[in-house]
């Protein structure tokens, strides 16, 4: 396959050389949107900020809520990953090796994809730590009580859980390090071969970690957990101490927020509704899509944790399938946009198989 036009994208070197670089050639269609989406996310962002005399905070070094990790490692362990894969696998190929101009488009667009998430999961938190600022009203009554009317439900993924724990090791860790552990598998994954879903699934993640920090501030909650604690004790101690930090801003506003909130970047509490469940869900789609060998761990990973955001008492049965809407939204969107990428990456594949085939 020809990698410069499956990418959809003349290599930049010779774009310079013509003298005729535009944005559509830097940032391809796709990217510009998602680009300018961004950047309206940051308005309202700023616009919310300004409303209510909140600033935005600095991240202080932290740890992951309920895993002994920083939150930086993801992202960082899938930057240099990366270029290492990339690397190894431009100089490994026997046949269609990328020109250098072509490999640079790649690592551009890619590393590109990758600070605009970091960016939008900077901004993400921002909004999160505001939430008791901007709407202190907490709907944790209404969402318990369907908890309790769907009570045998609980219990179903409770024994599961039970089983589950009898074999996975370290079992308490896994609700969020199996969360970033197929993130990062996606990026990598996905980066290599023809990359067809690969803009799908960066362009998805960023759309649904964009539109759910503005969906918790409608009906929030903080979860079930305030009446009932899981068996997962890393879970407890974790929402438990997030709950503090909730009750700090609630009573300390924007103030407390300025002066405090960047020591507790990754603390901000929200239970409604599940992003970990709804971005787990388009990494999965996305995977099955691409029939990746990682499918399968994706779908393990996502199961479990559906079963743990409930029985450890991070959100309410309601949370799921609200984060699973906003999961739809995201990747009707995202195919959507990318719907051109797709087209020209089957279109050149059509064209390399007819070449093999004659």
């Amino acid at each position: 396959m020809n990698w410069e036009k499956a990418e959809g994208a003349a290599p930049l070197a010779s774009q310079a050389r013509a003298g005729k670089v535009s944005w559509r050639q830097l940032l391809p269609p796709d990217m510009l949107v998602v680009t300018l989406v961004v950047l309206g996310f940051f308005a309202i962002a700023l616009a919310i900020a300004s409303r209510y005399g909140i600033s935005f905070t600095a991240p202080r070094p932290g740890k992951i809520p309920g895993l002994d990790a920083n939150y930086w490692a993801p992202p960082i362990i899938a930057a240099i990953a990366y270029l290492v894969i990339q690397l190894i696998g431009r100089q490994l190929a026997r046949s269609n090796r990328p020109s250098w101009a072509a490999f640079g488009r790649r690592i551009f667009d890619d590393y590109y994809l990758l600070a605009l998430f970091i960016f939008v999961i900077y901004v993400h938190f921002n909004i999160k730590m505001w939430i008791p600022v901007v709407n202190p009203s907490l709907y944790d009554e209404t969402y318990f009580a369907i908890d309790q009317a769907l009570r045998p439900l609980i219990d179903l993924f409770a024994w599961l859980r039970g089983l589950g724990a009898r074999i996975i090791p370290a079992v308490d860790i896994w609700y969020q390090a199996g969360f970033f552990a197929v993130f990062v598998l996606s990026y990598l994954t996905h980066s290599v071969g023809n990359r067809r879903w690969h803009y799908h699934n960066m362009i998805g993640l960023l759309l649904i970690e964009m539109i759910g920090p503005l969906s918790y501030l409608f009906a929030p909650a903080v979860g079930p957990f305030i009446y009932e604690q899981g068996p997962n004790a890393l879970a407890t101690n974790a929402e438990l101490t997030m709950y503090e930090v909730y009750k700090q801003v609630l009573a300390g506003g924007a103030a407390w927020v300025s002066e405090h909130g960047g020591q507790y970047f990754a603390q901000p509490l929200a239970a409604m509704p599940s992003l970990h469940v709804g971005a787990t869900f388009v990494i999965v789609y996305y995977a099955v899509k691409a029939r990746q060998w990682v499918s399968p761990l994706a779908v393990l990973a996502f199961a479990w944790i559906v079963i743990e955001s409930v029985v450890a008492r991070w959100h309410y049965l309601i949370d799921l399938p609200v984060g699973l809407l906003l999961a739809a939204i995201a990747i009707g969107i995202a195919n959507r946009l990318c719907r051109g990428r797709q087209i020209e990456i089957d279109r050149v594949a059509g064209l390399a198989d007819a070449v093999r085939g004659g």
